[in-house]
């Protein structure tokens, strides 16, 4: 697992003064594009050294800042993938599907979007106050299945946690648009 999944989003947070994919994007020269796409969540390209992150239009608020994070971990972790192409200027066009954890590079764009997106001071004020996991992701505003993962990689770490559920290594690929859906 690549270390800077759990650092670089704390750099860029500290560099930057916000927790927003969207902001960080547009700090970072990357251009996020909404745009119409039946069945994916979202993609990332590399053109002429260009980064782009492209984002399912009919996606819900919620989904598109996750998709973001998500697609911008992949950019800044991952920028070897976007290879170019032997025979033209283009950089190849790599679709990473948000959420379907079948590799190690979905896995860490995962978990890159979990700690960029959810603070982790805040997570453990909630769970100290005992707040149950969907409680906490609406007022975190992240699907449930990004927090539990974010609380299964803190419990890996050492921290002691009851966590009601581990979600599925797929369930991304799966998740439905909705911030309690399992």
């Amino acid at each position: 697992m690549d270390n800077r999944t759990f650092s670089l989003p704390g750099i860029l947070i500290a560099e930057y003064g916000t927790r927003d994919p969207f902001k960080l994007a547009e700090q970072l020269g990357i251009c996020v594009r909404h745009i119409h796409m039946k069945r994916q969540k979202g993609f990332c390209t590399n053109i002429l050294n260009n980064y782009y992150i492209h984002i399912n239009e009919n996606l819900s608020p919620q989904m598109q800042r996750m998709t973001c994070a998500h697609e911008l971990g992949h950019i800044l972790l991952h920028r070897d993938r976007l290879r170019r192409a032997k025979d033209g200027p283009f950089q190849r066009i790599v679709e990473m599907e948000l959420f379907d954890i079948t590799s190690s590079t979905e896995y860490e764009a995962n978990l890159f979007a979990a700690n960029l997106l959810i603070d982790e001071r805040a997570l453990t004020e909630m769970l100290r106050d005992g707040r149950d996991i969907v409680s906490i992701a609406s007022s975190l505003d992240v699907n449930v299945n990004l927090l539990a993962l974010k609380l299964a990689e803190m419990k890996k770490n050492g921290i002691d946690l009851r966590i009601p559920f581990t979600p599925d290594r797929r369930f991304m690929g799966k998740i439905e648009d909705r911030a309690d859906s399992l």
